[in-house]
């Protein structure tokens, strides 16, 4: 798989560790992680924009929309992937805001993640970018 470079925010450890396992499994290594909104921000100073985020708009404390907002407003990443369930109104305020700053909306996972449903994701995006690539 195309070298990317992922930012993962989830709170829970062992979700996190999931995650960030699926991606390594699918030959995705080039991975951040964070548990909180100032860790994922310092991880983001610390090296060049991500290609696609991965988190929950819905967590507690907002920070998951906090870094949506984040990293939309510094053009920061090229897609996000959504975790959780998301209220439709929240989903019609998100894709809003990824429009706008030209960010795709690659989809969301519920839960346990399904690794066949997050290979699915990341191959849309590659695909993607291969097309816009070659116009």
């Amino acid at each position: 798989m195309r070298l990317l470079k992922i930012l993962i925010l989830e709170p829970d450890p062992y979700q996190l560790m999931a995650l960030h396992q699926m991606l390594n499994a699918v030959g995705i290594y080039d991975v951040l992680t964070a548990s909180s909104l100032e860790s994922a921000k310092r991880s983001l100073a610390l090296g060049a924009a991500i290609d696609i985020a991965i988190c929950d708009p819905q967590m507690k404390g907002g920070e998951g929309m906090a870094l949506i907002r984040h990293l939309a407003g510094r053009q920061e990443a090229r897609a996000i992937i959504l975790l959780g369930r998301v209220a439709k109104a929240l989903l019609s305020d998100l894709e809003s805001i990824l429009q706008v700053h030209g960010i795709k909306l690659l989809g969301q996972l519920h839960t346990p993640v399904s690794a066949v449903l997050m290979r699915g994701l990341l191959d849309t995006y590659l695909q993607t970018t291969r097309r816009s690539a070659n116009v």
